[in-house]
This record gives C-alpha cells, structure tokens and sequence, in this order.
C-alpha cells in the first residue's frame, strides 16, 4: 500500500473510526475528526473513486458519524451516489440510513 494513497487513508479512517465503533467503543473525539477531515480529502481529491464502491462506502462512514448537520447532509449525498452507480441494494439501505440521520439532525 503507497503511504497517501486512496487505501492507506481508507486504513486510517478505518482505524481511527470505524474499527472502535466495531469493538464497542466510541472513537476519541480528535480521532472521528481526523477521519472526517481524511474522509473529506479524499472525497474532494476524487481519488474515493479508485476504490471499489463497498470500499468507498467505509470511506462516507465518518460523514455519517459526523456531529453537524452538513455531515449528514453529505453522507446522504455520497450514498446517494453509490446508489445510482451500482443499483445495488445495500447502497439503498444505507442511503436510506443516511437520509433518516440527516433528517432527525437539527438544523
């Protein structure tokens, strides 16, 4: 894996956001931001789109995990996306998942 390449961040994210929700704990609060910002990066560079649609998916994960409306907003948006590009089911649910979260956010 190439140091700055769309899978080293994809493991960074990984390990700063996604991996602790997994063993039951909640990420420090400097690490979910640190995600979001990689995740954010990676998104605007467009290089997300090197990686294969479940992978980018785990790369949206932070934006869904996100403390301000605008992250929800975003999250809908990117699912959205992976929606449309493989019309698979999954990406419904979590498209669905993502729109109900940004809903119940305030605004």
């Amino acid at each position: 894996m190439t140091p700055g390449s769309a899978e080293a961040v994809l493991a960074e994210i990984l390990r700063l956001d996604v991996l602790p929700r997994q063993t039951g704990r909640e990420p420090a609060h400097a690490d979910r931001i640190e995600a979001l910002e990689l995740a954010t990066a990676l998104v605007a560079s467009g290089r997300d789109k090197n990686l294969p649609p479940p992978l980018r998916a785990l790369v949206f994960l932070p934006f869904l995990h996100g403390d301000q409306p605008i992250d929800h907003e975003r999250a809908a948006a990117l699912f959205a996306g992976l929606r449309r590009e493989t019309q698979d089911p999954l990406f419904e649910e979590l498209h669905e998942f993502a729109q109900r979260r940004r809903d119940a956010s305030p605004r």
